[in-house]
């Protein structure tokens, strides 16, 4: 189905659980040029944060700076995802701290979209592109694009790294996106920050 979209990887990135990125990776080692990047998006003490190429679950409601640091030492790279989104968006108080910034989330509102891509602008740091899809059928609305014909998962977080990537995509229907932002903000007031 990923390749019929026109995508040769993705990212699986659930939050605070590192088991489906595992299991993604696995099964594209049996596949031919396709990629799969497992990783985590943890919900710190301030906000997401998501972890690229981690296959260990690290812990909740840790400081950004513990988070990080955390990412680094298990091999990743942090990216700051939807710097801008309301209840889970961290700013750009510790944009700073990460290799990469989301500048494109499908579930994002096109304004915050274009405030994560000044601020990429800004600090001078990669940029991605996600669609923070919660189905299979939103995958493929946001796109990383990378100038590089690998496979390898170092070889593409080094062109983050580089700063030679780009975020794109299309928004999600505003149902979903109203629907996302209702039931995050549903669980915030439930718990704490999600």
């Amino acid at each position: 189905m990923l390749k019929k979209k026109g995508l040769d990887g993705i990212a699986i990135v659930d939050h605070n659980n590192v088991a489906g990125g595992l299991k993604g990776f696995e099964i594209a080692k049996e596949m031919k040029d396709f990629v799969v990047i497992p990783g985590i998006e943890i919900s710190s003490a301030e906000g997401h944060i998501l972890a690229l190429n981690v296959k260990e679950n690290i812990p909740k409601k840790l400081s950004v700076e513990e988070t990080v640091e955390k990412i680094i030492n298990l091999g990743g790279i942090p990216i700051l995802p939807h710097p801008y989104r309301i209840i889970s968006g961290l700013g750009e108080k510790n944009a700073g701290k990460f290799t990469g910034i989301e500048v494109f989330n499908s579930r994002s509102m096109e304004w915050e979209n274009k405030k994560a891509e000044s601020l990429a602008k800004k600090l001078d740091i990669g940029k991605t592109g996600g669609s923070d899809a919660h189905s299979a059928n939103e995958v493929g609305y946001g796109i990383t694009e990378f100038n590089l014909n690998s496979f390898r998962i170092d070889d593409l977080l080094q062109e983050i790294e580089k700063k030679r990537t780009k975020g794109y995509g299309i928004l999600s229907p505003k149902n979903v996106i109203i629907r996302q932002h209702v039931k995050s903000l549903r669980l915030w007031v439930k718990r704490g920050r999600v």
